[in-house]
């Protein structure tokens, strides 16, 4: 062993290019852990995506499914709701709702509109009290037994109104 130390002191490329190969020796064993402790971060990294993505493709599945249900039932209350507004006496129903909501607009907006119409309404009560308890309610129970609904206009006429064009 004296001997090597001895040959090493005598030849300083020698001593060089052992301590070079001591240092390249020490710098490739760090760089192989650290490799292989990346390679094994980079697998958990990819276990990780992989999990995550089936879960996201699982999650985008089930999204996908209950929007074709909503679609679906979506579709169904269209329908439903379709047909509801096409039976007898739905058009003068959803006119009367058209009415109510035009006459509290009016209400809120014009000043002078509240007091005249209180009086007209209560006119008209009034008018529609007596025609159901008097006479006129008993002669328009005779007289609208003897009438025919009329099939041919599609939905029977609610309320009446004058159409010649007078205001």
């Amino acid at each position: 062993m004296m001997e090597v130390i001895d040959f090493l002191r005598n030849n300083p490329f020698l001593s060089g290019l052992l301590l070079g190969f001591v240092a390249v020796l020490f710098v490739w064993l760090r760089g192989l852990l650290r490799y292989r402790s990346l390679s094994r971060e980079m697998a958990k990294l990819k276990e990780s995506l992989y999990t995550k993505m089936q879960i996201d493709a699982k999650g985008q599945m089930a999204r996908e499914n209950e929007l074709e249900q909503l679609r679906k039932a979506n579709e169904h209350l269209r329908v439903t709701v379709r047909s509801l507004q096409s039976k007898p006496g739905r058009a003068e129903i959803r006119q009367l709702h058209v009415y109510d909501r035009a006459i509290h607009a009016m209400l809120a907006r014009a000043p002078g509109f509240a007091p005249t119409w209180e009086m007209v309404l209560k006119e008209a009560e009034d008018e529609v009290a007596q025609a159901e308890t008097g006479i006129t309610a008993f002669m328009r129970k005779v007289f609208t037994s003897q009438k025919q609904i009329p099939t041919e206009g599609g939905e029977q006429k609610l309320i009446d109104h004058d159409d010649s064009g007078k205001d």
